[in-house]
């Protein structure tokens, strides 16, 4: 009876006492990568972004003989294409400087190996640096404006990585990326003066686009020099005859000077987009003949 538990419990502890451990070989220290600020509307800015870092490896152990360690940076989130964040924010490469090719592999792939470099210690070698390039790549790209950020994991072999099993430092890689909420207007053409003409007031309605660019949300409001109203040039006071008031739409909202109100918009996007700037003066029949005109300032500011 003894003898057949004794045989129970050997064959219910002999698959764990058949998986060995994996040798971790070295450590990493945390890499110091500044934080990154990017202007997509920025024309003149370079159309990617070349970070570069440095990422010390560290023996663990006693064994002081040669060593080559194969690594890979992994993006753990990305289902597709490597990016800081899990969708829709800046394209990543990592590069080391002993390769040309790119070293960085999302989790899922199945030939991550095509994408590593290597470190080697000589004999009593206790710490190896890595020069290394973080590269953004599709700066041209609409990407809203925010704080993308990822701690990436670096995935490593020690010794031939066909015979040996891979070792992980999570989080030694930490990627900060910021994007502006910035934004750019001008009048349809380009221009940031336009003109509104009423001629002679057959339509008491007339409108101008504004081109808009922006990265995230903006807020308009209106300012005028004649509070609102055109004014008949010449004109000394502010007699009813000589002003026509007139009313303002930016994009279907009313802007009231009065009030000093202003409304949010939502992203226009790095394409941009074109919203009507709506005018419509009052009843004209008990004015003044002449020259009326006022100036209209708006202000669009990116939203906080």
């Amino acid at each position: 009876m003894k003898k057949l538990v004794m045989t129970s419990l050997a064959a219910v502890l002999s698959p764990f006492l058949a998986m060995p451990a994996v040798a971790q070989c070295v450590s990493a220290d945390p890499a110091a990568i500044p934080e990154i600020r990017i202007d997509p509307l920025d024309a003149t800015g370079p159309s990617q972004f070349v970070q570069p870092f440095t990422l010390r490896f560290r023996r663990v152990g006693i064994d002081t003989s040669p060593l080559t360690v194969t690594y890979q940076i992994v993006d753990e989130d990305s289902p597709l294409q490597e990016r800081v964040g899990m969708n829709g924010g800046p394209q990543i490469e990592w590069r080391s400087n002993d390769t040309s090719r790119n070293i960085g592999a999302l989790r899922q792939e199945s030939f991550a190996l095509l994408r590593s470099g290597t470190v080697s210690f000589a004999t009593g070698e206790t710490t190896k640096q890595a020069g290394l390039r973080l590269f953004l790549t599709n700066l041209r790209e609409d990407l809203p404006a925010g704080t993308y950020r990822e701690q990436y994991t670096v995935r490593y072999w020690c010794g031939d990585p066909n015979a040996t099993a891979a070792n992980e430092l999570t989080g030694v890689l930490p990627v900060v990326v910021r994007i502006p909420n910035v934004l750019s207007a001008t009048v349809a053409g380009g221009s940031r003066h336009g003109q509104i003409d009423f001629l002679d007031f057959a339509a008491l309605s007339r409108s101008l686009s504004i081109s808009v660019r922006s990265t995230g949300p903006y807020t308009v409001s209106a300012r005028t020099l004649n509070g609102g109203a055109l004014k008949r040039e010449g004109a000394t006071g502010n007699a009813a005859a000589d002003r026509i008031p007139y009313t303002m739409k930016f994009g279907g909202q009313p802007l009231d000077e009065a009030s000093g109100a202003s409304f949010t918009y939502p992203r226009a996007g790095l394409q941009g987009i074109q919203i009507p700037l709506d005018v419509r003066v009052a009843d004209v029949s008990k004015n003044r003949a002449g020259k009326y005109s006022d100036t209209l300032m708006l202000t669009l500011t990116p939203a906080s």
